[in-house]
């Protein structure tokens, strides 16, 4: 993902100094970059999280809809292969 300069946000963020030294060695580049790119897969990860949250209710609340279900997940694992 890549974002304008002029519209991004600079965020203070205190770390231990054992977490900066393992970044520092993970990514002796930019901290910064590596740092937006773990937020950024933490919120891509809570996103998949909460959908799968919602799915399962909706199962629960509809399980006649689970054979539905099945059938996508045969089809979504195919195209993924």
């Amino acid at each position: 993902m890549h974002y304008n300069i002029m519209t991004n946000v600079n965020l203070q963020v205190r770390l231990a100094p054992e977490m900066e030294a393992q970044i520092e060695q993970l990514a002796p580049g930019s901290k910064s970059a590596f740092v937006r790119q773990a937020i950024e897969e933490k919120i891509q990860r809570e996103k998949f999280r909460r959908l799968e949250e919602q799915w399962i209710k909706a199962l629960q609340k509809h399980p006649e809809d689970s054979q539905k279900s099945e059938a996508w997940l045969k089809a979504e694992a195919w195209e993924t292969s």
